[in-house]
């Protein structure tokens, strides 16, 4: 199967995602409204309440990804990647460097619209609209972070410290 990492196709084998015990555990997450009332895409929501959730350090990303049945992870380095038994979500942790989740691709502008309005939530910036191209450079929790959407080959939520 191939997912997308820091914006670039990674082949896993199938060993890989046998090896990470993927369940949902029949977990349903009922989608959440975005501000336009539209239902909130669940790599963005996943992103907040993984990513900027567990900012600046990311080290409770792991449990907190457990509501989106990401509940086993494979070491890759410094870095841990897991994802969802139909291997429609994954996130990927380097604590206190980064975190990533990445989705199939989604048509139309309303995700980018629902990543940055996260962002902005967040960080309670001033700085940046949900106009605003990525990446650009926004401090969580006193530490600067680089934001990126990358929508080639799919969607990808990224957060990387700067230091």
């Amino acid at each position: 199967m191939t997912c997308h990492f820091r914006g670039s196709p990674v082949r896993i084998s199938a060993e890989a995602v046998i090896l990470l015990g993927l369940s949902l555990g029949g977990m349903s997450v009922a989608p959440a409204l975005a501000a336009d009332g539209s239902a909130a895409d669940v790599g963005v929501k996943a992103f907040e309440e993984i990513c900027l959730a567990s900012a600046p350090s990311f080290a409770n990303g792991t449990q907190l990804a457990k509501k989106y049945g990401v509940e086993t992870w494979l070491p890759l380095g410094k870095e841990k990647m897991g994802m969802t038994k139909d291997q429609s979500l994954s996130v990927q942790i380097q604590p206190g460097k980064e975190c990533a989740i990445t989705t199939k691709t989604r048509p139309g502008p309303a995700v980018h619209t629902q990543f940055m309005n996260a962002v902005i939530g967040a960080t309670k910036s001033t700085a940046i609209t949900e106009r605003t191209s990525t990446p650009f450079v926004l401090a969580v929790g006193g530490k600067k972070f680089i934001f990126k959407h990358d929508r080639s080959g799919g969607e990808a939520y990224v957060m990387l410290s700067k230091d």
